[in-house]
């Protein structure tokens, strides 16, 4: 089971006396991945497109009609946001997947509601992404419930957008995206960046060596540039104004696939093995028609102790000599120099530059990454997007 981005059979439902219920208090979170919430029918059926849909899952399981002493009243006509995640990523794939629907719905609606991932203080990420909404043309008022509310009259549209393969987005949700994502915010920055993973805090994953990967491409003029450290409005002009982008697989390039160009270039550098850079290759193409493509030169996973396959927090080895050769061959770079590799004894720092990083934990090689490689690539298919 799982969701059609572009059945619009009941793209957008209308709900008179809906019921919206959020998680119960301090629910949510990673601990908490699979909560109970969304919006009921007065009779206490879930809505079904007020299911969130990630990793080819159910994220949000149907809740029980709340004590009608805990329900408040929200006269009027409001439009159902989903789920309101803290995390910049999570915030831009799961929490925008709805606002394709304010072409249609803006005149009529008087906010947008929705309910927090995280049951505390839910309107601190409202104060927090109301930059972005605006950003994303999504202007009109916006609340996030820490209690049931009952709404007089409800629109709530389907997911338009989505983790993993809901990052094609629908139709309807590319279409508003391209015509709103920074709409209003002109172009300004260089032409050619590296968004780098380098000033992020620990946990984050990375590259081994990333500092030797920044001397190269400054070398070839690319700025090295840290998201983190700028506004969010320069953030987006940068995007725009970049020609040639390099990262690996991250949360910025999803703004990239918003507010992006045709006239761009991305390089996505494999840094785990995993099997999600062909979705960002995807949403970069199909919503804005930007060359991208993937660049696997992994040669070896590294992980924190006692983990034993990829994730958040681990950390890969590339090949730059092999990089290089691929972004040559794209024009990315001159090719006048050969990129070097990081040497045995660099590698070695960066062994215990990450267990000081994190408090002694020693990082390790991936056990049995051929027998898990060959599970994650059965089946797929890779196309043209690939550089190896």
């Amino acid at each position: 089971m799982g969701l059609d981005l572009d059945d619009t059979k009941r793209s957008i439902v209308i709900v008179d006396n809906a019921i919206i219920v959020p998680p119960p208090r301090g629910m949510g979170g990673n601990n908490n991945r699979f909560q109970s919430s969304g919006v009921l029918t007065a009779e206490g059926e879930m809505v079904e497109n007020s299911i969130t849909w990630g990793e080819g899952r159910q994220v949000n399981l149907a809740p029980e009609m709340p004590d009608p002493a805990t329900i408040e009243h929200l006269p009027g006509q409001h439009m159902f946001g989903g789920m309101l995640f803290g995390h910049f990523g999570h915030f831009l794939v799961e929490s925008t997947t709805r606002l394709w629907a304010l072409d249609e719905l803006r005149p009529a609606i008087q906010s947008i509601v929705y309910t927090p991932k995280i049951n505390a203080r839910p309107m601190q990420f409202v104060r927090q992404f109301r930059p972005l909404f605006n950003v994303l043309g999504a202007t009109v008022p916006i609340r996030s419930t820490p209690v049931p509310l009952r709404v007089d009259r409800l629109f709530v549209p389907r997911q338009g957008f989505g983790q993993f393969e809901l990052m094609r987005g629908s139709e309807a949700f590319r279409s508003y995206m391209r015509r709103f994502a920074g709409r209003t915010v002109p172009a300004k920055g260089a032409e050619k960046i590296y968004i780098s993973r380098s000033g992020l805090a620990r946990d984050r994953g990375g590259i081994i060596g990333e500092w030797l990967l920044e001397e190269q491409l400054k070398a070839e003029g690319f700025e090295i540039y840290h998201p983190q450290n700028h506004p969010l409005l320069d953030q987006v002009a940068q995007y725009k104004a970049a020609k040639m982008i390099v990262a690996c697989d991250c949360s910025p390039l999803h703004l990239v696939g918003f507010v992006g160009n045709a006239e761009q270039k991305v390089a996505i550098i494999k840094r785990r093995s995993m099997d999600l850079i062909p979705h960002f290759v995807d949403q970069l193409r199909l919503f804005q028609n930007i060359d991208a493509f993937e660049v696997d030169v992994l040669v070896e996973d590294w992980l924190p102790y006692p983990d034993k396959r990829p994730g958040r927090r681990s950390c890969g080895e590339i090949s730059f000599a092999r990089l290089g050769a691929a972004l040559a061959e794209k024009g990315m770079i001159s090719g006048r120099t050969t990129w070097r590799d990081i040497s045995d004894a660099e590698r070695e720092d960066e062994r215990e530059r990450l267990r000081v990083l994190h408090d002694g934990t020693p990082f390790h090689r991936m056990l049995n990454r051929e027998k898990y490689l060959a599970g994650q690539q059965e089946g797929t298919v890779r196309g043209d997007n690939k550089f190896a």
